[in-house]
């Protein structure tokens, strides 16, 4: 080891508490840049084996082929993988309701093609025989054709063919017209043998099986005769980058697995990969910013106190380069401690954060893949590449500054010591308050401007960060909680009148009530229209808000027209609706003239104010609104407005089976209307109405062919709300009871997975957020402490001289504390302004989809206000602790270190 480099390491060692914070800046870069970068790796990984879980671990495939091409590419030595599956044949599928999927497409799969193929069990077992047979669960779903397990089944078995041309699976049994409309290809289906299976298992809809498929793909056991006429061939390459030229080149007609290709790094489509290396660049970068202006100070910090040594060193002959080559080694010095630190770290953070997280990244794709930490070489390269060139880039400036330097101007340290000949004045408020020690900590501060540059600048970007990310969060946050928040139920059931036609809506109900851990149901159907409510009627904040939002200005107005629901729910719970609120049931069911409950509870946007403001519409409970809906004229369909020459609104009919003759009728020719009365008014929604609507009325279901006319337009659907504490056994149990009713078309929509994955979505951003920016702050409290505590060690002298002409030790914390304040107070003038002006900016961005009031960070910025003078009074404190134990004899006498 040269002299030169024993000299860096016993500086080192002398400026232990300066050394031991350049490290852990450096392990913290380090650290998050190996995060980044492994986080990046994992993410590739969970793409890729979603990839897998949904289209299967292969790289290419031959499709409709025989058995001597599958011979061909097993005895490939490019492929590192295969597995094939003999097309048995077609069986004609009896009471099927599908008519473009008429047939069971029998599969006998070879060996390890179940864990090649995205074939995922939900009932029963894989087949272990030729005999056995494992049925698609979407059978009877799409189709209707209902299998048990353990069922024996017969099936005629044959080929499809066209012109004499074999049809598989990718040959649709529909061709379309020039009408574009699906019609039957004219096939021709041959029986060929029979044979008896038995159900073993179901399994979910398979991705190698095209929605356009004539076939629902039944799987079994290859017989491994080798004597089927056709197979399909799917493998896997040594080298995936060879599967286009491997297909292309070979006569067979194949496929290449794009989404598997592609998250493995192979894509035609480099867009597909750029977007995790571009994010995760970006990221680097900022983190390279923060970190650099941590190290870089830390050696600028380093040379500036070495300056007389480094002055001594070239007094005695050392040369710029061996200067140089000092400042290098002390960074690789710091670097060889520092970056595995980091990179162990990194891999550790980010290994803990995918513990708490990774779970939740299944309910977002919808598929059971957790992420999870994937470690690779790559991720690790470039975390100790990137790591050591922010080092050495930090370290880089100031080396250049110790070679400039004269050795006489070093060994006098003139250019550490440069005070500009100009009159520093003094606020009195500050000599008030602070006395002389506030006097000479300010005149200190204006001469030193440049050394606590750093210093502010640091702490001046922790507050931005650290507001910036709370003010997104918290707004990304209150936009899903919005969103999802006018749900008060957990599970939605829709289906058409015509699904009710062998029983009744109050059947479903009780199968329904009778499923366990269901908290409410309610079965309602919704009719929407357009309705007037007339001006006496209204509050006056409605009004205001009504005249604004139409442009009206002070125009006199006789009705507001709103769209409203009405909403007829079944007799149980209206019924408990009028128990709750004490109302006469004979109001509410009077054929005649049955009254509404309205519920209101909406927020309206008042843009004067630019927020939220709680709104109600109607004065009282006595009141009434008119609905208006286009009437029915035989023979004719509405088919929308226009004007006359004079600028009236008219309304066309035309007539069915001549388009060409058209009625103009005016409004009032037009359009029918129904008036509804009130009877009560309720502020807080039940669970069957979402919460923020405007006006809904309820009505009992029974009483809807007296409420509206049988002509009106609505469609006709019903509507099950349901709340209950198991949503997912729950949807279970629903998809069990709708299918053994035969109720094959109603939607179920779980509200309460969809919360969920909202949620999900804003706490994983919220933990890769806050810990960004928890680790960038950290990397500028190290700054702040690394300057600060030098600056102070710097100034012995100077202190040491004070308390030799009698500062007390009351006068020196003044000094300190006005200090502080001063770095405090200038940071935060300026970052809070700054912090602020970028939270609107994101509260800008996100309302372009999601309207909603700005919200000042307070509670951020408190923290953030509270964090920096911690920061600082606590460095100073550290600081001055030392400086105090010192001798001022031995102070004066003493170097700059």
């Amino acid at each position: 080891m040269s002299i030169f480099n024993k000299v860096t390491i016993k500086s080192l060692k002398k400026n232990r508490v300066r050394t031991i914070v350049t490290i852990i800046g450096i392990v913290l870069s380090a650290a998050m840049i190996c995060a980044v970068t492994t986080f990046a790796s994992s993410i590739y990984n969970y793409a890729l084996d979603n990839a897998k879980y949904i289209d299967g671990d292969w790289h290419g495939s031959a499709e409709d082929t025989d058995y001597k091409t599958y011979k061909f590419i097993k005895e490939d030595n490019k492929i590192s993988n295969h597995v094939y599956a003999q097309h048995v044949g077609y069986a004609l599928l009896e009471n099927c309701i599908n008519e473009y999927k008429p047939y069971l497409f029998v599969l006998g799969a070879g060996e390890g093609f179940k864990d090649m193929m995205p074939v995922h069990i939900t009932a029963g077992k894989y087949p272990s025989s030729s005999d056995e047979i494992l049925i698609p669960k979407h059978l009877y779903e799409n189709g209707n054709v209902n299998f048990s397990l353990g069922e024996k089944i017969k099936l005629s078995l044959g080929q499809r063919s066209l012109d004499g041309y074999y049809m598989g699976q990718n040959n649709p049994c529909y061709v379309y017209n020039e009408n574009n409309e699906a019609v039957p290809n004219g096939e021709k289906f041959e029986e060929l043998f029979e044979k008896e299976y038995t159900v073993v298992g179901f399994y979910e809809r398979p991705t190698f099986e095209s929605y356009s498929a004539p076939g629902y793909t039944a799987i079994t056991v290859a017989d491994g005769s080798g004597n089927s006429e056709f197979y399909s061939v799917w493998f896997k390459m040594k080298n995936p980058k060879d599967v286009y030229n491997y297909i292309h080149e070979n006569p067979f007609s194949g496929s290449t697995n794009s989404s598997v290709l592609r998250y493995s790094g192979v894509s035609r489509y480099e867009g597909y990969n750029a977007m995790i290396t571009s994010l995760a660049t970006i990221v680097i970068i900022l983190i390279m910013i923060g970190s650099i202006s941590l190290i870089y100070n830390a050696f600028s910090i380093s040379v500036s106190q070495r300056t007389q040594q480094f002055g001594l060193l070239s007094s005695v002959g050392a040369t710029k380069k061996q200067l140089k080559k000092m400042v290098l080694f002390e960074a690789l010095t710091v670097s060889a401690v520092g970056i595995p630190l980091g990179i162990m770290s990194g891999i550790g953070g980010i290994g803990v954060t995918l513990i708490f997280v990774g779970n939740k990244f299944k309910s977002i794709l919808g598929y059971p893949i957790p992420l999870k930490l994937n470690v690779s070489v790559v991720s690790v390269v470039i975390a100790i590449m990137v790591s050591l060139v922010t080092v050495l880039i930090s370290a880089y400036i100031p080396s250049k500054r110790a070679t400039k330097v004269t050795a006489i101007e070093a060994i006098r340290q003139s250019k550490d010591v440069s005070v500009k000949s100009e009159r520093i004045r003094t606020p009195k408020l500050v000599y008030k308050l602070f006395g002389l020690s506030g006097m000479l900590a300010n005149k200190y501060y204006k001469r030193s401007k440049k050394k606590y540059r750093a210093t502010v600048v640091s702490l001046f970007m922790s507050v931005v960060l650290f507001v910036s990310a709370s003010a997104f969060t918290g707004t990304l946050t209150e936009s899903v909680d919005e969103s999802i928040g006018n749900v008060n139920y957990d599970i939605l059931v829709i289906g058409h009148e015509d699904e009710f036609i062998n029983f009744s809506v109050y059947d479903l109900l009780d199968e329904i009530k009778n499923i366990g851990e269901i908290n409410g149901v309610a079965c309602a159907k919704t009719d929407t229209f357009l309705a007037r409510i007339d001006a006496d009627l209204i509050t006056n904040d409605f009004l205001e808000y009504y005249k604004q939002s139409e442009v009206l200005n002070d125009e006199k107005i006789e009705f507001a027209s709103v769209y409203t629901n009405l909403r007829f729910i079944d007799d149980y719970s209206f019924k408990a609706l009028l128990s709750k609120y004490k109302l006469n049931e004979n109001d509410y069911y009077n054929k005649d003239n049955p009254l509404a409950i309205a519920v209101e509870g909406a927020s309206l946007f008042d843009a004067t104010v630019g927020k939220y403001v709680s709104c109600k519409v109607l004065k009282s409970d006595e009141s009434s609104l008119t609905i208006s809906f286009p009437k029915n004229i035989d023979g004719y369909y509405y088919a929308g407005n226009t004007e006359n020459e004079k600028g009236e609104s008219l309304y066309e009919y035309k007539k069915s089976d001549n388009p060409e003759e058209v009625l103009y009728l005016t409004e009032e020719e037009a359009y029918k209307r129904v008036k509804n009365n009130i009877g009560k008014i309720i502020y807080e929604a039940p669970f069957y109405v979402e919460a923020n609507s405007r006006v809904v009325l309820l009505y009992p279901l029974s009483m809807r062919e007296y409420v509206l006319p049988s002509d009106n337009p609505n469609d006709s659907s019903y509507a099950y709300f349901i709340t209950t504490d198991n949503h997912n056994e729950t949807v279970k149990r629903l998809e069990e009871v709708t299918s053994k009713l035969g109720l094959l078309n109603l939607r179920i929509r779980d509200a309460a997975a969809d919360r969920e994955e909202e949620n999900n979505i804003v706490t994983i951003i919220s933990v890769f957020a806050y810990g960004f920016i928890v680790l960038i702050s950290l990397i500028a409290a190290a700054n702040v402490f690394n300057t600060i505590s030098t600056n102070i060690a710097l100034r012995r002298r100077e202190f040491a001289m004070l308390k030799s002409v009698g500062m007390t030790a009351k006068g020196f914390n003044l000094m300190m504390n006005y200090e502080c304040l001063l770095y405090g107070t200038r940071a935060l003038l300026f970052g809070i302004p700054v912090s602020i002006g970028v939270s609107y900016l994101i509260y800008l961005s996100i309302s372009q989809g999601y309207i909603n009031e700005y919200k000042l960070p307070l509670g951020a910025i408190a923290i953030a206000v509270l964090s920096v003078f911690i920061v600082v009074f606590v460095t100073m404190m550290y600081s001055m602790s030392r400086i105090k134990k010192e001798n001022p004899i031995d102070a004066l006498k003493s170097e700059n270190l």
